[in-house]
Order: structure tokens, then sequence, then C-alpha cells
């Protein structure tokens, strides 16, 4: 079977899409609609049909899928123009049935922040889920106070999937009963693309407008490279960006400026958000992540970049090897890390010859470090402390760190949860190991990390520091050459 789209189809067969529709309804192309308004077609029928026509199907490239993949794509019932998500299931019992092997010994209470809160702790959760308390779980909002960081697990000497469970009771929970704008978030890229339901349109010219500033400032010629057949790198964005903070984008830019890369940005599915790991719903998390398989196909790119919202590498490649393994083999996923240490060492970009005279330290974000360390085999913690001390003259740690790290607080979705005070209240165990350090600046690779320690711990915890991205770090000390060794991507 092949994944088709009309638009597209109809533009690469050199018809109009009302050709394609009319095959469809027709009975002509025998076609299944699935989610992000695709069909299901057979590969047989199609080819039989383009030579009816004269139409040369053997230039196109499709991705093929195959019979299972197809039954997961398929959906009962649809909206014209909408996704809609089937039903979430309602079992967790799989996840405590491998929780019978808790000790109660309490480490995994022990090590998390917000033990004691509303009574609850994670071996009580723990507890109550093998002894088969579902519906008081289920209806509990403390799973949702949870980071998901992982903490506790790590400490957890029978090695019981804490974070699993959890995630699980967040998927028991109907879609209408999420805590906050989360349930909204996801429906919304299952409609639109994006979390924050930004058209198309809208966000083409937001980027076009910002890339304008950039040529002004500081890049002349700049030009952001917007459905570029063949770039090197595909480049997801986090909609916060181009929605609330879309100079934030700059940073990037200008690091791809500086390094001649050869990149690009789908102007649909190019949300690197995936609230549905958030809410323990992987039909959105498969549609997110299919979207973004989609993109890499039809634009032909060779390395998917995942500049890091807060959960968007580990969701993705979690994606990918549940659902999409065998297109994934296709392209790399690289890390914002690997990047960053490859321009650095290649001399591909040059950085200031004397750092920042700052004293600075580094946050650890529990998805690339904890998790993936869990779940890839990889923790990316010392690349960041490269280029951080590359970047500034004096270089201090937080104790714990690495993958023993604390969680800032904003983990698992808090951040957009209506839970403030819990979400400050956990981060109070960070913002006494920044008040440790001495440090006048705090580095860390997540945007979600930077906001709550930025405007919500420095705020409570009364904490004198600057707060910065790693790519804003590095896009700070870059030195753009005269005459930019680049090639431009028209």
């Amino acid at each position: 079977m092949i994944v088709v789209q009309i638009g597209r189809l109809a533009e690469q067969l050199g018809v109009h899409r009302n050709t394609i529709r009319n095959w469809i309804r027709s009975g002509r192309l025998p076609a299944r609609r699935v989610p992000g308004k695709r069909y299901l077609v057979d590969e047989e029928e199609f080819i039989r049909l383009c030579h009816a026509y004269g139409l040369d199907a053997s230039a196109l490239q499709f991705r093929r899928v195959s019979a299972a993949s197809a039954t997961a794509l398929e959906r009962e019932e649809e909206w014209e123009g909408q996704t809609v998500l089937g039903p979430r299931p309602h079992d967790f019992r799989p996840w405590a049935l491998g929780a019978d092997v808790c000790l109660t010994c309490g480490s995994c209470a022990g090590v998390c922040p917000i033990a004691g809160v509303d009574d609850w702790d994670p071996r009580k959760i723990v507890r109550m889920a093998v002894l088969g308390m579902e519906e008081d779980l289920v209806t509990a909002s403390w799973p949702w106070k949870c980071t998901l960081c992982g903490k506790c697990e790590q400490a957890c000497p029978m090695g019981v999937d804490i974070t699993g469970l959890m995630t699980a009771l967040r998927r028991a929970r109907a879609r209408d009963q999420v805590p906050g704008p989360l349930h909204k978030g996801v429906l919304t890229m299952a409609e639109t693309g994006n979390n924050l339901g930004i058209p198309r349109e809208d966000f083409i010219a937001c980027c076009e407008a910002v890339a304008r500033e950039l040529a002004e400032e500081e890049c002349p010629g700049f030009r952001v490279p917007l459905d570029v057949q063949g770039a090197r790198l595909l480049v997801t964005v986090n909609s916060k960006e181009p929605f609330a903070e879309p100079r934030q984008m700059k940073h990037w830019w200008k690091i791809f400026y500086a390094a001649g890369e050869s990149w690009t940005i789908p102007t649909e599915s190019w949300d690197g958000v995936q609230w549905g790991a958030y809410t323990g719903d992987d039909e959105a998390l498969q549609l997110g992540v299919g979207r973004i398989v989609d993109a890499m196909r039809r634009l032909r790119c060779e390395t998917l970049l995942l500049p890091e919202c807060g959960h968007a590498y580990h969701a993705v490649r979690m994606g990918l090897s549940r659902w999409y393994t065998e297109e994934s083999r296709q392209f790399r996923v690289i890390t914002l890390f690997d990047l960053l240490t490859d321009y650095i060492r290649s001399g591909r970009i040059q950085l200031r010859a004397r750092p920042f005279p700052v004293t600075a330290t580094y946050h650890d974000p529990c998805h690339v470090t904890r998790k993936s360390a869990k779940a890839f085999g990889k923790a990316y913690d010392e690349e960041a402390r490269e280029i951080v001390r590359r970047c500034c003259a004096d270089f201090v740690e937080m104790v714990p760190n690495r993958e023993d790290a604390y969680c800032c607080g904003a983990g698992g979705g808090l951040a957009a949860m209506p839970f403030h005070e819990e979400r400050v209240f956990h981060g109070r165990y960070k913002a006494r190991q920044i008040r440790r350090t001495g440090a006048s600046l705090v580095v860390t690779s997540c945007h979600n990390c930077r906001d709550q320690i930025l405007k919500s711990l420095c705020k409570e915890y009364d904490l004198s520091v600057d707060v910065k991205l790693l790519w804003e770090l590095v896009a700070e000390a870059l030195i753009v050459p005269s005459k930019a060794r680049r090639e431009v991507v028209e």
C-alpha cells in the first residue's frame, strides 16, 4: 500500500486535484481515507490507472506501508478537513503487573521532589496499581503533577518502570478530562499540523519577516529556506517560537548561515512539539511523528534535526522506533548536540577567541540525559559542557548533575497545566542547586527548562541569574564571516 495526499499527488502528476478526487469518488482509484488528509491506495491499482490515462508514475516517490501499518492508519470516522482521533484505551494493568516486584522500600518517594503533595508519592501509586485501585488512580490529579522525570525509577532497586505507569494512568483518562490545554493542543495538532493552530500562510509570513530582520542586522543576503527539495537538514520548530517568541528562531538561522549549511523548514508538519507524549496519547503521537516522516520523504532530506523544546527529540525518536522503523532507515536523526559539536570541532563555525567573562553552570534536561540514556543508551551531557566551556570563561557544576540531576519542575507537560504552585514547589531543589554554584549564567538545552528557571524559579526563589539556551549562547559567541561561507539555497 502507498499513502498519498491529493494536492501533492495532483501536482506531481500535472493534473488538477479535482481529477484525483473524481477518480476516488467514482471508484476508478480505490482509496481509503486516513488521518492527515491522506489516502491509502493499492500501488498496483494506482500504476494501472496512471497507464490508462497516459501518466508517468515511475518518477514518483511514495511512502509505502505494510498491511499492519495500513490498518493502524485507518480510522472509523473523520470530519471533512479534520482528523478525529479514536477512543483512548482505559486499561493500564500491563504496567501494574510489572510493578508487583515493588519492595515498598520508599527509595522512589525519597528522591521525588513532590512526594507528599496531596498526600501522594510514587510508592503509593505503585502499590495502588498492584492492588487494582485503577479508578482512584485515574481520577487522581497527582499523576499529572508528576514531571515524568524518571528520578524515581532511577532510584528503584527493582527497576520498576514508574514513569511508564504514570504515562499509562494519563492514557487511561478521557481526553476531555485532561488538565489544562494539553487536550486542546493534541486535537489542534491533529487538525492543523501544529499544536497552536498557526495557519500555514501566517507561519510563512512570520518566518520571512524574521529572516528580513536577520539579513538587515547580521547576515547579509539571508533568506529562510522553506520547502527546499534535497536539503541536507530538515529542521523542525517549536510552535511556541513563531507564536510568542519569533526572534528566538534567529539563533539557529544565524548558526546555519555561518556554517554554510544546506537546510530547510517545511511549511507543513514543521512542529516538533508532540504533546501526545505528555498525555499518553499514542494515536496522536503516531500521527505527529508520521507527518514529520512524510515531510522528510516529500522534501528528500538526508538528516532530521530536532532542536529541543523539552521532549521533541525523545518523543519523535521513540515514535520512529515504534511505528516507522522501516521509513526511518531512509534518513539520519541527530540532536542539537551532535550538530553544534560537529560545527565547532570541524571549524565550520568560529567562536570568539576570548570567552564571555561570566561564571556559568549547565542544567541537564531530563529527556536528553536520564531518559535518553534509558531509551537509547546515550545521554547528551558532556557535549553540552564542552560547548559552555568554549563560550564562557568559568564553568561550575551543579550537584548532582548529568543523569543524576534534578528536574527543574516543568517537565511532563506541567508547564502547560494549571498546577503552578506545585510546579514552583517542585523546582525548589533546582533553585537551591543554582544558588549554591554562585553562577551568574544558567545554560540549558530545553525551552521549558529555560522558561521555568527564568520566569518562575528566579522570581519565587530570588535568583539573580541570566538563563540562556545552548544554541542562543553559541549564536551570541559566533563570529559571522564577512563573506558567508555558504551555498545560498534558492
